[in-house]
């Protein structure tokens, strides 16, 4: 690995730069993470009207169907998160001076989910009324996605990583991630299953927590080591 800034103060600034670059650029081309947004809300829309059956099926069915979205929603565009920083020589230009790839990797990604799956989170409060959610189905939903997304979003950019030197990447991304990411999809919309039985969903949601805790503290590592064969 690339040796950290050798002060504090150098680290706070390389994150300070890496979280004001991120965004800036997000927010020239918004199209890369709004296309993700758009087709949550078209799927949270227009499922109901495409299955055309009853509040009492579309209840039972809802979380599987919304975390369906959430994680296409995901894989749309992640098989870019690298690779502009790999052409315009971004990515060479901070294994030449040293920083830390890994903290690079981490706050890049974490930019990237704030502008996607943290979105999602808060769009997820449509489900309410379209399938039928109580409070504590909806609130319980939300933070399924909240602690789920962010590892989603990673096991990505692990495969965004391997592949980052493929120009036609956008099929393989998917290919590779998504054996990794159903784990996450199951557990996850169990959760409301759980809660509807009048069992406790804690176990769940501490489950869904560790796997992030472990996916935050490992994955940027295995993202920069893919990462640094591209280099």
């Amino acid at each position: 690995m690339s040796s950290l800034p050798s002060t504090p103060s150098h680290t706070l600034r390389f994150i300070r730069a890496i979280f004001r670059r991120e965004f800036v650029l997000r927010f020239r081309n918004p199209s890369v993470w709004l296309h993700a947004i758009v087709f949550f809300v078209m799927v949270l829309v227009l499922f109901p009207l495409a299955a055309g059956a009853g509040l009492k099926l579309l209840h039972q069915i809802g979380a599987a169907a919304i975390w369906i979205a959430a994680l296409l929603s995901v894989l749309l565009g992640v098989d870019s998160l690298f690779r502009n920083d790999v052409d315009d020589g971004t990515l060479e230009q901070i294994v030449i001076a040293r920083h830390s790839l890994t903290l690079w990797v981490l706050f890049k990604v974490i930019v990237h989910w704030l502008t996607g799956g943290f979105l999602l989170v808060i769009l997820s409060v449509l489900s309410m009324p379209l399938f039928d959610f109580s409070g504590a189905e909806a609130s319980v939903l939300a933070l399924t996605l909240l602690l789920g997304t962010p590892v989603l979003t990673l096991l990505a950019g692990v495969a965004a990583a391997l592949t980052v030197s493929l120009r036609a990447n956008s099929i393989l991304v998917p290919l590779i991630s998504l054996p990794l990411q159903l784990p996450i999809l199951i557990f996850a919309t169990g959760a409301v299953d759980v809660l509807r039985r009048g069992g406790d969903v804690l176990p769940i949601l501490a489950l869904l927590a560790a796997g992030l805790i472990l996916a935050v503290l490992f994955l940027p590592f295995a993202i920069a080591g893919a990462l640094k064969l591209s280099v």
